[in-house]
């Protein structure tokens, strides 16, 4: 399980050293716990929003929780 866990939390540890700003359903978060948080989520899955700066930089990456209907199939 936590190797399935690595290459999401290097990719937001490299965007946190790049001062880009993590949130986890609308909370200022960390790459561990958004990794983490990814990994256990039931019932649902976690929806990436990318906000661009002015130069169109990534400035913030958001994960929102979406819960999935039972009957939805997947």
């Amino acid at each position: 399980m936590k190797k399935a866990r690595k290459p999401l939390r290097r990719e937001l540890e490299y965007y946190e050293e790049e001062g880009v700003s993590l949130y986890l359903n609308g909370n200022p978060s960390t790459a561990k716990s958004i990794a983490k948080a990814c990994q256990l989520a039931e019932g649902g899955v976690y929806m990436r929003d990318y906000t661009e700066d002015e130069a169109g930089k990534i400035a913030c990456v958001s994960f929102d929780f979406i819960p999935v209907r039972e009957d939805a199939g997947f």
